[in-house]
């Protein structure tokens, strides 16, 4: 198996190179440039160690208010199946996504799935006749869209999967473990808020990476996130224009794309707008699933 591990020296050794080590926020006119949109190994990693600096750096200050102690997690890139004492990747489909992993307080990032998440919304986009209209949205052409922002794709999967990092610093997870254990509707409903607040959180940090000028914001990023939390919420179908989707009947597992895109963008607006991500993003999954909002207004250390 081969894997990269971005922690400690070697993680700093990235940032260095990419310029972010040991920064503030930067100003907008002095902003990082965004991932490459072109996917090499060598950019990828820069993409996600520029990332998750700027990320991690934008959380920790709501994670000392609410009172955590919970240092940055460790990054794994992976491109075979990752060992990990969470999940066996050998089964199932964890080696074709990211994951958190709390046991180690570790993000495993795949490498062999970011290629796909813009690059299959692109074409399914093209298939439903509506990616014309992203293109002139956009200023691309339908070409480079079908290309694929791989790098940004995977940097805002890796916001989603540092949702669970958050989650779990500030003892939230916990919370919704005990409430989603068991069978029946409202047990769903709870393990689909904990990942919709997930994706509320990656688009508080995408947000406020954004107005913050941490990160470079374009309208084509913006696209490719989008892309990417569409695609990773399964069912294309029925699409419109500007990641319209018709809403789901019944909110299951992650949910479907209109609940992923609806959280994300919760998110975002938080984020923008120097909102607490924490609070936020808890209250926003427990109104969209009608379930109670988990306590996040203090915890205990837990180191």
């Amino acid at each position: 198996m081969r894997r990269t591990i971005l922690a400690g020296a070697a993680l700093a050794g990235v940032l260095v190179a990419t310029g972010l080590a040991g920064t503030a926020v930067a100003a907008p006119d002095a902003a990082p440039a965004a991932c490459s949109p072109t996917r090499t190994p060598a950019s990828f990693r820069a993409c996600i160690a520029t990332a998750t600096a700027a990320y991690t750096q934008l959380w920790q200050p709501l994670l000392a208010a609410h009172g955590s102690t919970t240092g940055s997690p460790a990054v794994s890139i992976y491109t075979g199946v990752p060992l990990n004492p969470c999940f066996d990747a050998t089964v199932g489909d964890v080696v074709e996504a990211s994951f958190w992993c709390d046991r180690n307080e570790t993000v495993y990032v795949s490498a062999p799935a970011s290629p796909y998440w813009t690059r299959d919304y692109a074409r399914e986009a093209k298939a439903q006749g509506i990616l014309a209209a992203d293109a002139r949205r956009v200023h691309r052409s339908q070409k480079r869209l079908l290309a694929g922002f791989a790098n940004q794709g995977a940097a805002t999967e890796l916001a989603h999967e540092l949702g669970h990092w958050v989650q779990y610093a500030t003892g939230i997870d916990a919370y919704y473990l005990q409430k989603s254990q068991g069978t029946g509707r409202l047990a769903e409903r709870y393990g689909s808020a904990f990942e919709l607040a997930a994706d509320c959180m990656a688009g508080w940090v995408q947000g406020r990476a954004a107005a913050s000028g941490a990160w470079r914001n374009t309208a084509v990023l913006r696209w490719a996130s989008h892309a990417t939390i569409a695609e990773l919420g399964g069912d294309l179908s029925g699409m419109r224009p500007h990641f319209r989707f018709p809403r789901e009947t019944t909110v299951i597992a992650h949910g479907g794309p209109y609940s992923r895109l609806r959280l994300y963008d919760a998110g975002w607006a938080l984020g923008a707008s120097a909102a607490d991500g924490v609070t936020g993003c808890a209250q926003a999954a427990a109104d969209y699933t009608r379930t109670e909002p988990p306590p996040v207004s203090s915890r205990s250390a837990r180191r």
